[in-house]
């Protein structure tokens, strides 16, 4: 329908997005002219949301058929799905998308899509130049598997942290002979803070025709930055029927405030009370921002985020796995949660009622089972509501357009070529005001973030003190010993002076220090910490707080009443400038910090000079945590600083271009004033058009 306004994309913004929404509807409408529509439901989140073993536990019964502990150099996009054979098919990266991930690694740039491009060429280079080449070029594969456990083996060579072809792989799709999921297909995201573009650009197309989502937030990092743009960029405009929210990992949370906590009890009580005020906040911000689309969707997108379901695959582990078969990151969880236990609550004891209560996955196989039963009335819905929204954004976008041609038509109606040059030498003079406001209102707010990150690190230093204190605790032993008894007979001289050696054993009690609590002191403030600069970061230069900084600034600048400068023709411009700034990102990795620790001690630590010693060694690791946060932190925040002030530079330039290119295109039209009336004349009356039939449409489905 709008391919006829292709010549106006550069002019009219508005006419790209309308050629999106069509293809978006295109492809929505390719899915319903299949035989048998599957329902979508897809699981989504950050990278290591635990979205991997969340699908085990709910379709494998734990079973690691996904590998777990993605990372962001290994994370793709997973389709599963009924088949008449154990099959995987590979997408492996295009040539063209190949040579980009090199280019990016070959910047040397010191960016989380920099190293993750170097981790991949890496990995990709135990690999013969020959096999590498077959991949890329053949585009994909299948490869067929007798069961599941052959099955899970290739997926590891596809997808695992160290699999052999991981590194090429982009996406893949599961068929299983399994009947649960006739009728369906089930899809783990590698969650839209991916850094290799391809990949994210994968999970978006699917996201367009996803009817349920579970989205997974990690308990102890609930609903932070990430999630948020996560949600803000996909849901609901996407279409999506159905969201369930989880509070997922909820044995970190556990971990993290178990230790200001009476009980267990009070524990979960705590974390849902303040973690669902979390949600509820967070749902109430989205809907302010008007992301959804009409009533329906803001009902949704607040009902759903506002009952958040807090799980924990690890404590479905603990209820119904074999201990041979838990991770050895299980193991050190299930371990912690013992010694919370002991130490805070009087030597607590969990029941096997209290892991099936923390993990929680009642409600979620019960949401994930109402989906598959709703799954006629779900399909039903989206197939009502495709025509209707994209309806809804075409018209929208078609009246901006008209909008923008009539105050095209108006300004050449009004202006000669003098009143353009005088326009211009106007525009030379706000040019560098804007230049100014460019540079002012980022040093700002590099200088902000500055401050308040020195600030934040003096308060680690501060911290330090409580993570230094090492508690000491008691051990209980059993000794032996011995005396002698006479064994004389009054009656035998000759026993006289006889005696016998007697054993008895008797228990001690003992004091002594535990070196894994060191470590997970020093593990516990370097996680803490780390994640505090984080968010502090995301914070201090946000996207989306300096970008709208931005556009109120230079919109003043533009909004004068001078007469020799109409700001009315440049503001779409610079609104889509600045929309599509590349804005610094931040990542914190502070490798090994506690060999300081495990070299030395194990066992435990009983003597009053040892202990002395490991106290000791517990500082200096704390020192180190805090010295490489430091470190890490000023490499990544002057990085970021050259990155705005690289920002201010080529944003100032590209406006003065743009707008400099506006006007003298304005000069030509102008020149010929009546043609170009003319035209966009023309142009107004065939969107006049265009948009009657999109209301008649939206009337007709509605």
């Amino acid at each position: 329908m709008f391919n006829s306004l292709s010549q106006w994309n550069n002019t009219f913004p508005q006419i790209q997005s309308l050629v999106e929404i069509e293809k978006d509807l295109q492809a929505k409408q390719t899915r319903w002219q299949q035989q048998e529509q599957k329902l979508s439901i897809g699981i989504m989140g950050q990278v290591k949301a635990g979205k991997s073993s969340f699908l085990n536990a709910l379709l494998f019964a734990g079973k690691p058929i996904l590998p777990e502990a993605a990372t962001p150099k290994t994370a793709n996009l997973t389709k599963i799905s009924y088949g008449d054979a154990f099959t995987l098919r590979v997408d492996y990266y295009t040539e063209q998308e190949w040579q980009e991930i090199q280019h990016i690694a070959q910047s040397g740039a010191d960016t989380i899509e920099g190293k993750v491009s170097q981790e991949l060429i890496a990995m990709a280079n135990k690999l013969n130049s020959d096999e590498i080449q077959r991949c890329l070029s053949i585009g994909c594969e299948s490869v067929i598997a007798e069961d599941l456990d052959g099955l899970q083996g290739i997926l590891n060579q596809y997808t695992g942290s160290d699999g052999s072809h991981t590194p090429l792989v982009k996406s893949t799709e599961i068929e299983l002979p399994i009947d649960d999921l006739k009728g369906f297909e089930v899809v783990d995201t590698p969650g839209m803070n991916d850094p290799v573009a391809s990949r994210t650009q994968k999970t978006r197309e699917y996201m367009a025709n996803c009817d349920v989502v579970f989205f997974l937030s990690r308990s102890s990092q609930f609903l932070d930055k990430s999630d948020d743009e996560l949600l803000r960029d996909q849901l609901p405009n996407k279409g999506v029927k159905r969201l369930v929210l989880v509070g997922g990992q909820f044995d970190s949370a556990i971990l993290d405030d178990g230790y200001d906590r009476d009980s267990l009890a009070e524990t979960e009580q705590n974390l849902k009370t303040r973690l669902t005020r979390v949600a509820v906040t967070k749902a109430n911000e989205l809907a302010d921002r008007k992301m959804a689309t009409d009533d329906n969707q803001h009902a949704l997108l607040i009902e759903s985020l506002a009952n958040p379901v807090f799980a924990s695959t690890f404590a479905y582990g603990f209820a119904h796995w074999p201990q041979d078969q838990w991770t050895k990151t299980m193991q050190h969880v299930h371990n912690e949660l013992l010694e919370l236990a002991d130490d805070e609550w009087d030597e607590y004891e969990y029941t096997q009622q209290d892991w099936q209560r923390l993990a929680n996955f009642e409600a979620l196989q019960q949401a994930f089972d109402q989906a598959k039963h709703d799954r006629s009335e779900l399909l039903e819905q989206q197939k009502r509501s495709i025509l209707p929204d994209s309806y809804k954004r075409m018209n929208t976008q078609l009246l901006s357009l008209a909008e923008s041609i009539k105050q095209r038509i108006e300004f050449l109606q009004s202006k000669d070529i003098a009143d353009i040059e005088k326009e211009q030498q106007g525009c030379e003079v706000k040019l560098a005001s804007i230049a100014a406001v460019l540079s002012l209102t980022l040093s700002q707010a590099r200088n902000n973030a500055q401050q308040q990150a020195s600030e934040l690190l003096s308060q680690l230093k501060q911290d330090q003190i409580s993570f230094s204190q090492l508690s000491t605790r008691t051990g209980t032993r059993t000794e032996e010993r011995s005396r002698e008894v006479s064994t004389s007979k009054w009656y035998n001289p000759f026993s006289w002076g006889d005696t016998r050696t007697v054993y008895s054993t008797y228990t001690v009690s003992y004091d002594y220090l535990n070196p894994h609590d060191a470590i997970e002191q020093v593990n516990r403030y370097g996680a803490q910490s780390s994640q505090q600069i984080v968010n502090a970061f995301g914070k201090l230069i946000s996207s989306d707080a300096l970008k709208l900084s931005l556009k109120k600034a230079l919109l003043n600048e533009l909004d004068t009443k001078s007469e020799d400068f109409d700001p009315i023709m440049f503001r779409a411009m610079l609104e889509n400038a600045l929309s599509q700034l590349e804005l610094p990102r931040f990542d914190l990795q502070l490798g090994d910090t506690t060999s300081l620790i495990s070299a030395n001690f194990s066992g435990e630590v009983t003597s009053s000079g040892d202990m002395d010693t490991l106290r000791s060694q517990l500082n200096k690791a704390l020192e180190q945590v805090l010295a490489k946060i430091q470190a890490e932190f000023t490499k990544q925040f002057d990085l970021a600083v050259k990155q705005l002030k690289d920002i201010e530079i080529s944003l100032s330039q590209s406006l003065t271009q743009n707008i400099n290119q506006q006007l003298d295109d304005m000069k030509l039209q102008i020149a010929n004033k009546q043609q170009e009336i003319l035209r966009f004349d023309s142009l107004l009356s065939e969107v006049a058009v265009m948009e009657k039939d999109v209301t008649d449409n939206l009337q007709r489905v509605s």
